[in-house]
């Protein structure tokens, strides 16, 4: 009995050594979170209020506050960094095109070098109705909507991602903006106007991120400008907004992504990132979520400088340079007299609006997902020229089409 135990023993070595170092790296994360409390918290406040609407049943509060809470927690593991650039250089050994992911269920590299993923395809009445609803509402107030229709990065899903995946994006958005014209809901689809521009898919989006590139922003920013001009009556000076009246600052390999950051560095590589600013002089004071930020130049009083910052980490968020991630904003352009613009936006917005600021004596930009007061009320008390509701092929969340309406 005793020789069986511990020739038992002798078996069994490898798997309990296993078990005790599996144990052990556990503990060891579980400690190293423990000093990232701070972080985990507010990373799981932000999650928690732009993915549960307020009027969510009690059993859908309790599932997001765990979904919630479990990116959270994978977003504070310590050394993750370094996990998921082992990761990618797995695959990328493995010469894979196919990176199984939990957020994105998987993403995939294309022929451009670019990361992406695949859209759902979407039940859209659920999306038109508070559409209408909105736009019915100021226009019994005379504010003219126009919906502004932001790209995806699968222009042609066919040539991108395997023939065995089906990408959604511009089905979903075919039918969206089929809807809102059935209804007479004015619509500016930015989509061919991009394709049409001149520029390949590299120059339009970044290749580790799903945001168009600050380039792309500015050229549909001039295009929104034409059509306001064209169509409501604007008088922006549009040679403003021509590329030789700004200037263009470039870091190479300076930014990755939120899609890059999920499959590391080694596999997606890194983005160049180009600071576009006015050449011309200007003078803006800034308002966010209802206090003062700033007064100055365009570069002083939009930009927030510490996400160009050279000493800041790649994985910073260079995009948000523009200003973003606020409920509201305010840009009163004082070398302009008239104009007034309130945009909805999502993230694809962040470089529209700042922008638009140069050509108006005001534009406002709220993100439903974390303004709480109800849009049609706000965007009456305020009488805005216009009404821009700036989404890209993306956006169809419970979240982003919840306009607080009483």
């Amino acid at each position: 009995m005793i020789k069986r135990m511990k020739d038992h023993m002798k078996t069994h070595t490898k798997e309990k050594l296993t078990t005790i170092l599996f144990v052990l790296l556990v503990f060891s994360l579980m400690i190293g979170m423990l000093f990232h409390v701070k972080e985990i918290g507010g990373e799981f406040i932000v999650s928690y209020r732009m993915n549960v609407l307020p009027e969510t049943p009690l059993l859908k509060r309790v599932s997001g506050a765990i979904s919630a809470m479990d990116s959270s927690i994978n977003a504070g593991v310590p050394a993750r960094p370094q996990f998921i650039e082992t990761y990618g250089l797995a695959q990328l050994l493995m010469n894979k095109k196919i990176v199984i992911d939990p957020n994105y269920g998987a993403l995939y590299k294309t022929p451009y070098g670019q990361i992406v993923y695949a859209v759902e395809e979407k039940y859209l009445p659920v999306y038109l109705e508070p559409t209408y609803e909105l736009t019915n509402t100021l226009a019994m107030q005379e504010i003219p909507l126009l919906y502004v229709q932001a790209p995806f990065k699968l222009p042609d899903a066919h040539s991108q991602v395997p023939l065995t995946v089906t990408d959604y994006s511009n089905k979903n958005v075919d039918e969206f903006l089929a809807g809102l014209t059935a209804a007479s809901v004015s619509c500016f689809d930015l989509r061919p106007i991009l394709s049409g521009s001149g520029m390949t898919q590299n120059q339009l989006f970044y290749n580790t991120d799903h945001h168009w590139t600050i380039d792309a922003a500015l050229f549909a920013t001039r295009e929104i400008v034409k059509k306001l001009n064209a169509d409501y009556g604007f008088e922006i000076d549009e040679s403003n907004y021509e590329i030789s009246q700004f200037d263009r600052k470039t870091w190479p390999n300076f930014y990755i992504g939120s899609m890059g950051r999920r499959v590391g560095r080694i596999y997606g590589g890194l983005d160049d990132f180009t600071l576009i600013t006015p050449k011309y002089e200007t003078n803006f004071s800034v308002t966010e979520d209802g206090a003062f930020y700033a007064e100055g130049s365009f570069e002083d009083a939009i930009l927030k400088k510490e996400y160009i910052d050279e000493q800041a980490t790649l994985d910073t968020n260079r995009y948000a340079v523009y200003h973003g991630d606020n409920a509201e904003l305010i840009f009163e352009n004082h070398m302009v007299s008239k104009g007034k613009i309130l945009v909805i936006k999502d993230s694809f917005g962040i470089p529209v609006y700042s922008f638009l600021a140069l050509g108006v004596h005001e534009v406002r930009a709220v993100d439903v997902r974390l303004f709480e007061e109800d849009v049609a009320e706000y965007a009456i008390k305020y009488n805005p020229d216009i009404v821009l509701l700036l989404y890209n092929a993306d956006c169809f969340t419970d979240q982003m089409f919840d306009f607080k309406t009483k």
